[in-house]
């Protein structure tokens, strides 16, 4: 079962919700509003696959306590629609651009479906995609994790377009390098599906224009925790883990990751964790 009691409910969001709570193999946990996870907010008028900023609920942005907003869409997606966060919530902006999956990036799999490029995109493809992007990707997700480590910069939220991949990979590799069992970092990834249910149906006039079925992407908007899972097992089988990976690929040294896990485990107790 999918525990959605992490959301954080904010009018205007769906998907705005705290990593905080786990509990790690060795029995630590991960620390409550420490790093939030979340779709893109924007000005009202702005796109509806977005969170709409909702004016009403300016204390409740305060009282989140940012100091720092990552925005990991592409470049071009930053500039049709600028984050709101930051502005709304007082914090600090890193863009740490991602182009993958949307205009410009060769991972562009609704261009694809809708050209008939791609007949169908299930979840052996979706896997492919996040083996990918964890393989091209790793001096952006290790700039990112960076920023997490910071203890200067937390509370931090991370955000791409719906919260979903991008995201989603980012915090699976956070969560799994401080102890989070699979099993829990993959119902945290798919979390999204229960919270943005039916994604497909923003864009089916897309698919139904162009003569194709909607259903042949419905998985594209999903978060299927098989895809989750699997990634998971690549990097244990090609890295050795998690860590061996972020060591790797996305050049972090010793002291970033013991950072990350001094900054965002508590004993027990309540107390920091000293591992």
């Amino acid at each position: 079962m999918i525990d959605t009691e992490r959301r954080i409910p904010i009018p205007g969001t769906s998907n705005l919700r705290d990593i905080g709570g786990y509990i790690t193999r060795h029995g630590e946990i991960v620390g409550r509003r420490r790093v939030l996870r979340g779709e893109a907010l924007v000005m009202p008028g702005g796109s509806a696959s977005y969170a709409i900023y909702d004016r009403s609920a300016d204390e409740q942005y305060r009282q989140l306590n940012l100091r720092t907003v990552i925005d990991l869409r592409a470049s071009n997606e930053m500039f049709r629609a600028p984050t709101a966060w930051a502005t709304v919530c007082d914090a600090d902006l890193v863009e740490i651009p991602i182009a993958e999956g949307g205009e410009g990036a060769d991972t562009n799999y609704v261009r694809m479906l809708l050209s008939g490029e791609m007949h169908s995109f299930g979840i052996e493809d979706m896997t492919r995609f996040y083996i990918g992007l964890v393989e091209r990707r790793g001096e952006q997700l290790g700039q990112a994790i960076r920023v997490l480590a910071d203890r200067n910069r937390l509370p931090v939220l991370v955000h791409c377009a719906a919260g979903k991949d991008r995201t989603g990979i980012l915090i699976a590799l956070v969560l799994s390098a401080l102890g989070v069992p699979d099993d829990q970092v993959v119902s945290d990834f798919a979390m999204t599906g229960v919270l943005r249910p039916n994604r497909i149906n923003t864009y089916a006039h897309l698919f139904i224009q162009a003569d194709r079925d909607p259903e042949v992407a419905r998985v594209l908007f999903e978060s299927p925790a098989e895809s989750m899972s699997a990634l998971l097992t690549y990097l244990g089988t090609e890295y050795g883990g998690t860590v061996n990976y972020l060591r790797e690929r996305a050049r972090l040294d010793e002291k970033v990751i013991a950072d990350l896990r001094s900054e965002l485990l508590q004993a027990e107790c309540g107390e920091l964790a000293t591992e």
